[in-house]
């Protein structure tokens, strides 16, 4: 009996360790329009290697958060397929949310979606970007952002979606954290 419950008590904690890692079943119910999300404390999916970008000076939740600076300028990127999002059914509705800590006046990045062709061909199906220094004006405080986009009849599950902070022409930091994408007109 004990030996039952012990088992029971280790598939259960498998069982939150793989769904906080990412790695669980895709959510049903009212989180089932979430494609992805990121806390920056795991990185499934998102950039690989040494990241400059990924920092504890400064967080919205967890200890981690994605920086765009002068000396980085791209942050931390999430590259998939859109098949991999969503697989079967290419959704055109979307949303990605996230929370943004600007420093200065000087920290006016960007958040960036972006759809290339495929992996290996980078000729844009899609792009927007949100100016944080619209979206968000305090500092030193952290404000959710939106930004809401629709992706053409003609992108398929092929193309490759990006997600990043740009700091295009910036001279402070813009701090990145707790990133959703999701089906939009849920």
């Amino acid at each position: 009996m004990r030996f039952l419950s012990a088992t029971r008590l280790l598939i259960a904690a498998a069982s939150g360790l793989l769904t906080a890692c990412g790695g669980g079943a895709k959510p049903t119910g009212p989180d089932a329009a979430v494609l992805l999300d990121n806390d920056f404390e795991h990185s499934l999916g998102w950039g690989g290697g040494p990241q400059p970008s990924l920092t504890t000076a400064r967080a919205h939740s967890g200890r981690v958060s994605a920086l765009a600076s002068p000396e980085v300028p791209f942050s931390y990127t999430y590259a998939g397929t859109l098949d991999e999002l969503s697989p079967g059914k290419v959704p055109t509705q979307l949303e990605l949310t996230g929370w943004v800590l600007r420093t200065a006046a000087g920290s006016t990045a960007r958040l960036v979606v972006q759809v290339d062709a495929s992996a290996t061909d980078e000729s844009r199906v899609f792009y927007a970007a949100l100016p944080v220094a619209e979206a968000v004006p305090k500092f030193g405080e952290w404000t959710a952002v939106k930004l809401p986009f629709t992706l053409p009849a003609t992108a398929s599950g092929a193309n490759r979606l990006k997600l990043y902070l740009w700091n295009d022409a910036g001279t402070s930091p813009t701090y990145l954290d707790d990133v959703v994408l999701r089906r939009g007109g849920q």
